[in-house]
């Protein structure tokens, strides 16, 4: 059981993530990350029930690909794992995707694609995702998470959380 994140792509891909976390306040959300998933890779980032939460997530990969979306927080460049209204002067401004889970997947696995001729029919707790189209000048509207509702049995698996790569860093 758990949230995965699946590489269709052929260059690494690094993710964050976040999760309903009432340590935290008065977002109470936390992010972790990075994660490296390697091409053909699927990679377990959340170890329980994932049904009946709601996660975002922001990946980048190694080629420059982005899938980003309009919840913005501070992410830094390292390992981390921080409540969502933490931030850092080094810390670059991204935007997260929202996934609502349903309560009927103990699974749910994130697929991260570059086009759609790689999209397949596929089963209902996987989501296939493109990369963000990047459009110059185009105002976003910034918005934060609502309050997350009750928690599901599950938490962050903190292992393998690596340094986003100096050289794909954006400056």
């Amino acid at each position: 059981m758990g949230l995965n994140f699946r590489n269709s792509t052929n260059a690494a891909i690094y993710v964050v993530y976040a999760y309903p976390n009432f340590s935290c306040s008065p977002v109470n959300y936390a992010k972790i990350g990075w994660y490296r998933v390697d091409p053909g890779q699927t990679r377990e980032v959340w170890n329980g029930y994932a049904g009946g939460n709601t996660f975002y997530y922001y990946a980048e990969s190694s080629f420059g690909r982005t899938w980003a979306g309009t919840y913005f927080t501070q992410i830094p460049e390292q390992s981390f794992h921080w409540c969502w209204n933490v931030g850092c002067t080094t810390c670059r401004n991204l935007g997260l995707r929202r996934v609502p889970v349903s309560v009927i997947y103990a699974n749910y696995t994130i697929n991260l694609i570059t086009s759609t001729s790689q999209s397949s029919t596929e089963s209902n707790n996987v989501r296939t995702a493109l990369p963000t189209k990047q459009k110059a000048g185009e105002s976003l509207v910034v918005r934060i998470p609502k309050t997350a509702k009750k928690l599901k049995k599950g938490a962050p698996v903190t292992l393998n959380r690596r340094s986003f790569p100096e050289k794909l860093r954006r400056k």
